[in-house]
């Protein structure tokens, strides 16, 4: 464990613990250029809009639907609706400047029947994101390898681990982080675990990075087992499964394969949990 704040642990403050911090400083403009690969989630995520491919009033309508299905349609959560599509809103211009591609919030549900006759017991919550970074070395292993040693060597600490995937060389790096907040009441604490997957481009400079961050510690393992599924359906455009060139002249995008069978046995509750 390592006692630097993690970006993704949410504020406790805030209506729900998925809802991120506005960032402090301007963002680049977004960018629409598709990334030349696609991937399959479980269907307990729910996307969330970045912006990439809208910009103005239809972009706020991407963020206003999205918190309509976040907080549901009765009267009385307009307030918590008009502040989630605002923070998420502002979040996305970060994200999407900073490489992000794909952005969701998981809701699985634990525990309960598979026929839905008794309830969960719990509802698990993480977040999902999936970014692409700049890299120097254009070689799968030299940067597997390379990115490695540094993970190893970085301040965050955890547990670095070299795989093999479907798309290629791979590192699986897995952090912990407690944050603690002063408040009137006292501390309060509150960990969070993250799972990493680098996946650098077979033939670029640039590695993919998929990120499953929770602050459910207890459900680790489980979303290990997730974020490792997702991993093993990651697809270069240049190494499609069907030996073209994956997809449409403009590249694959994420997330426009069928989504992956469902990780619960149960039904996932709606809206969001």
């Amino acid at each position: 464990m390592t006692s630097t704040p993690d970006p993704s642990t949410p504020d406790p403050t805030a209506p729900d613990p998925s809802i991120p911090t506005p960032p402090t400083s301007d963002p680049a403009p977004r960018t629409s250029t598709p990334p030349a690969f696609h991937f399959q989630v479980q269907s307990e995520f729910h996307q969330i809009p970045l912006g990439l491919a809208t910009e103005g009033p239809a972009f706020d309508a991407d963020m206003a639907a999205f918190a309509h299905d976040y907080w549901g349609d009765q009267e009385e959560r307009e307030p918590l609706r008009l502040l989630t599509a605002a923070l998420y809103g502002a979040n996305a211009q970060h994200l999407a400047a900073e490489g992000a591609v794909y952005s969701a919030i998981g809701i699985f549900p634990v525990g309960g029947t598979a026929d839905g006759t008794e309830p969960p017991e719990r509802v698990s919550r993480c977040t999902l994101l999936v970014s692409v970074q700049d890299l120097d070395n254009p070689d799968p292993m030299l940067a597997a390898a390379g990115i490695a040693e540094t993970l190893a060597r970085g301040q965050d600490g955890g547990d670095v681990l070299p795989v093999r995937l479907p798309a290629g060389p791979a590192v699986v790096h897995v952090a912990g982080t407690r944050s603690v907040w002063e408040l009137p009441e006292g501390e309060q604490e509150r960990f969070s675990v993250r799972t990493e997957i680098w996946v650098p481009f077979p033939a670029e400079d640039r590695v993919l990075l998929m990120s499953l961050s929770t602050a459910d510690v207890q459900d680790l393992y489980t979303y290990q087992a997730v974020l490792a599924d997702i991993a093993d359906t990651v697809v270069f455009k240049n190494d499609d499964l069907d030996g073209n060139d994956g997809g449409d002249e403009d590249g694959a995008r994420p997330g426009d394969r069928a989504p992956l069978p469902a990780a619960a046995t149960t039904p996932t509750p709606t809206p969001f949990g």
